[in-house]
């Protein structure tokens, strides 16, 4: 995530140093067998992962192997792809049965969270059941859409659409302010800021939740806002490429189409996208919208044209892609959900949001199926998990990643 890294604890360092004779060239990492708990340090307060003090969870599985280094199983690269909701306002056992599948992350709802020692207590103790440190997200944007703010655990925020009218130092301000708060809760992504032009009315499935109706004002203020994000040490995720705000449809209940030219989404929907990305973002959401001037079969956060071909090789993105919900009404046609997620995996997404989550084994048992069937590549799969480990701060498997 942008160079931060979580410093190793003390026994992982002491086993990386007896394993530097046997690792393979351009691989010093730590095997997974030996610990998949990076801590923050002293030298590195930015990063995205709480401090931890627990006892790391052992990894007995046989790890995969590539011809770099070695992967925890196919079973465990599936589950790091899924950012999935969690019943209840507790680390119950209800929850830790979801993260103990090996998650690569969790996604806080206004029904997790009531007071803010609640929802620190919540983070640190699914974090302590964690196989693999957890990316903990939450919907925090300026304005209506705040999980925190409803529940008066912070406080409020100007809308994005007044937001965009002040200067860039003070949205950047309120982006830091607000990511702050996430970062004192244990809460290390943040599901904004929204990418989206329109001068839409207010309430609307968008509207205000946008910075404005110019393409301009929209990249100025989202870089502004990621900034402060970035410097409260939390990650901000762009959304909803390629751009929500040419429709009014909602895609929580239907399919939104997006009918505008090749053209024109070049001219207004995509530059604050690539003044994200020109900025570092390290997450990028692609929304459940029909484009057909980029795919006209396959909405954008199941179609390869729009992710691999648009997003990857035209602007350039390397960090996470990530999928809204995939249990939204907009992808009714396309399977039940644990083929939406594979058919999301296979076009490039890398991070699926399933907040259903009693869906989750069936979902992760698909992913592996497919691997095994031979309809999702394990490359792909390898690419994917090494994002996510990326996004996460983790070193354990630094030395397998080629960029890509």
């Amino acid at each position: 995530m942008n160079g931060r890294r979580a410093a190793l604890t003390e026994p992982a360092a002491v086993l990386a140093a007896l394993l530097a004779a046997v690792l393979v060239a351009g691989c010093g990492t730590i095997s997974p067998a030996a610990t998949w708990h990076p801590q923050a340090s002293d030298e590195n307060p930015g990063s995205p992962l709480p401090a931890r003090t627990e006892t790391a969870v052992p990894v007995t599985a046989v790890p995969a192997t590539t011809e770099a280094c070695e992967l925890p199983p196919v079973r465990a690269r599936a589950a790091q792809l899924l950012l999935v909701g969690i019943p209840g306002t507790a680390a119950d056992e209800a929850a830790l049965e979801l993260v103990r599948e090996g998650v690569g992350g969790v996604v806080l709802l206004g029904s997790n969270v009531e007071t803010a020692d609640q929802v620190a207590s919540l983070v640190l103790g699914l974090q302590a059941e964690a196989p693999i440190p957890l990316a903990v997200a939450i919907d925090e944007e300026p304005g209506r859409i705040g999980r925190l703010a409803k529940a008066a655990i912070i406080a409020g925020s100007p809308s994005a659409r007044s937001l965009g009218k002040r200067t860039a130092k003070q949205v950047e301000a309120t982006g830091r302010r607000i990511g702050s708060a996430l970062a004192d809760l244990g809460i290390t992504v943040d599901l904004a800021p929204v990418l989206d032009v329109t001068g839409a009315a207010a309430g609307g499935v968008i509207g205000d939740r946008a910075f404005g109706s110019s393409p301009a004002v929209v990249s100025r203020a989202g870089v502004a806002f990621l900034a402060g994000l970035t410097k409260a040490g939390v990650a901000g995720v762009g959304k909803h490429f390629p751009g929500h705000g040419e429709t009014t449809t909602d895609s929580h209940t239907d399919l939104p189409l997006v009918s505008a030219s090749r053209r024109t989404l070049e001219r207004r929907a995509l530059p604050p996208f690539e003044a994200a990305i020109e900025a570092g973002i390290p997450a990028i959401m692609v929304g459940h919208l029909l484009v057909p001037a980029l795919d006209a079969t396959r909405p954008a956060s199941l179609s390869r044209k729009v992710i691999d071909g648009l997003l990857r090789d035209d602007l350039g993105f390397d960090g996470v892609v990530m999928a809204d919900d995939l249990n939204m009404g907009a992808l009714d046609r396309y399977g039940e959900l644990p083929e939406r997620t594979e058919l999301a995996i296979r076009a490039g997404v890398d991070l699926a949001i399933v907040l259903d989550h009693r869906a989750v084994p069936d979902v992760i048992e698909r992913l592996v199926e497919s691997v095994e069937a031979g309809r999702l590549p394990e490359s792909r799969l390898d690419e994917a998990f090494l994002r996510v480990a990326r996004f996460k701060g983790l070193d354990d498997w630094a030395g397998c990643d080629s960029g890509g």
